[in-house]
């Protein structure tokens, strides 16, 4: 019995590797840049046994923000995240992007496992502030610098006893009035 269920445990493993190697496609992700890095963090992210679901649930090509800087948010948010997840007994990262229209906004939800319940989720912004031993700081301080450059972007940083979440908000253009 016990050789039968670290048999199904290995199988349901591999199975959840293949459901997410399905979701990292190019037709699910339509947008060569996000894919690239997508790809890049997820391969990055199994290397060290860390279990990432990705959830894409609009068109990332109708996304209201600049691709390079999208990018740049991404890889900066997913390294955190692949670093504070790999510290940890359960190994999770959850990407999402979605639309809330009842808010008229798009959304990047990424959800990771944490070890270290101290974190200011404010000072976490300021340059040069880290929690990490030989680290520069300057990671979440560029995000908050590509943040304040446009009026329609916010990230919401929060936190629990098991999930660290950082809300990348895009908020759409107000739908213009219809003259008559």
């Amino acid at each position: 019995m016990d050789g039968l269920t670290k048999y199904y445990k290995s199988l349901f493993n591999d199975c959840n590797n293949i459901n997410n190697l399905a979701a990292i496609n190019p037709e699910t992700i339509n947008n060569p840049s996000i894919y690239a890095i997508l790809a890049d963090k997820y391969n990055k992210a199994t290397t060290k046994n860390i279990q990432l679901e990705l959830g894409v649930f609009i068109d990332l090509n109708s996304l209201h923000i600049d691709t390079y800087e999208l990018t740049r948010i991404l890889g900066i948010l997913l390294d955190n995240s692949i670093e504070a997840a790999q510290e940890c007994d359960k190994k999770y990262i959850s990407i999402r992007f979605l639309m809330d229209y009842r808010m008229n906004r798009q959304l990047v939800i990424i959800e990771n496992t944490y070890k270290n319940k101290d974190i200011d989720t404010f000072k976490i912004y300021e340059k040069a502030y880290t929690t990490k031993p030989n680290n520069t700081g300057l990671g979440l301080w560029e995000v908050n610098k590509i943040l304040k450059k446009h009026d329609n972007l916010a990230i919401f940083t929060s936190k629990d006893d098991e999930l660290f979440k950082q809300q990348l908000e895009i908020y759409l253009p107000k739908p213009s009035l219809l003259k008559i």
